[in-house]
């Protein structure tokens, strides 16, 4: 059986984790996003047409078929 003492650290552990695993995946999504945004070669259009190839593939991926509109 843990210890109380043991316990938070795990606690700790876990949650710090599962916050570098969010982190990992933000940091693919988001520069897989930058990179379409920088590229040059892409005309307006066909940037904003990658963009949302990405976020339909991270939709389909993650199970999540609409996003929750972000207030300003």
């Amino acid at each position: 059986m843990a210890s109380r003492s043991t316990r938070p650290d795990f606690v700790s552990m876990v949650a710090e984790e599962i916050s570098s695993g969010i982190d990992r995946a933000l940091q693919y999504w988001l520069g897989r996003i930058e990179l379409e945004v920088v590229d040059r070669s892409l005309s307006t259009a066909e940037r904003i047409d990658a963009i949302e190839e990405i976020l339909t593939e991270y939709k389909i991926r993650s199970g999540k078929v609409e996003f929750g509109c972000a207030s300003a």
